[in-house]
């Protein structure tokens, strides 16, 4: 059993790791591209995959066409709808067996935490308000200039705990959250409570793979630090 030594910080992902959510992604998106053709654009002429990147690419094609007025109007209506659909499924949400026992001995030993989140600040605070999960640190996407899968988002996590990548571990439910984690240079756990298969992770190359969050305990020394 491969065990994992020096870690002063653990970055986790939120929604799928150690929460169950159950965002409805198809109605996000397609909630956004209802708002297309009032700016000028059709879905099919996108390529982004997920939603946040797709706002994005017509946020840029529409401050090139009308300027950043034209786009920060649509950034805003966009998000409106993201965030609404986000709100629904808190409502619902429910912990991930294993996820409040872990966060607490972590906090325990000294161990840093931050949870990193592509969801908004309003989504997970309504979660954390039924469901407490103790953490050091809270960036969603609300708090960063880019989400996962840039690398940035977790360079502003460890910056702001004062680790170094070295020193902390990034785990998640989707391979994004893993390919993020080995860009920055810190170790990757990958859990499959999410929407994402054994077989979908291993290209990434995380460190380890787990059935849960849960799990993550015993792979840690007692005194990590």
């Amino acid at each position: 059993m491969s065990r994992l030594h020096g870690i002063d910080a653990i970055l986790f992902d939120f929604d799928g790791t150690l929460v169950q959510l159950n965002v409805d992604f198809a109605r996000m998106r397609a909630d956004v591209e209802a708002l297309l053709p009032r700016y000028g654009f059709s879905a099919v002429e996108q390529t982004a995959r997920y939603t946040l990147e797709l706002v994005e690419e017509v946020a840029r094609k529409l401050a090139a066409r009308h300027g950043d007025g034209a786009a920060e109007t649509f950034r805003r209506e966009a998000h409106a709808a993201i965030t609404a659909v986000e709100m629904d499924a808190a409502n619902c949400a429910r912990v991930h067996d294993g996820a409040s026992a872990l966060l607490q001995q972590l906090q325990r030993q000294g161990v840093k935490i931050a949870i990193v989140t592509r969801n908004c600040r309003a989504a997970v605070r309504r979660v954390m308000e039924q469901c407490p999960l103790p953490h050091d640190l809270l960036l969603t996407r609300d708090d960063v200039t880019a989400v996962k899968p840039d690398p940035a988002h977790l360079s502003a996590a460890l910056c702001r705990l004062d680790v170094a990548p070295e020193r902390a571990l990034m785990v998640g439910d989707h391979p994004l959250d893993v390919r993020a984690g080995c860009a920055v240079g810190v170790r990757t756990v990958a859990v499959l409570t999410g929407y994402s298969s054994r077989e979908q992770f291993a290209p990434e190359l995380p460190d380890l793979i787990l059935e849960r969050v849960g799990e993550l305990e015993k792979y840690l020394d007692d005194k990590t630090r």
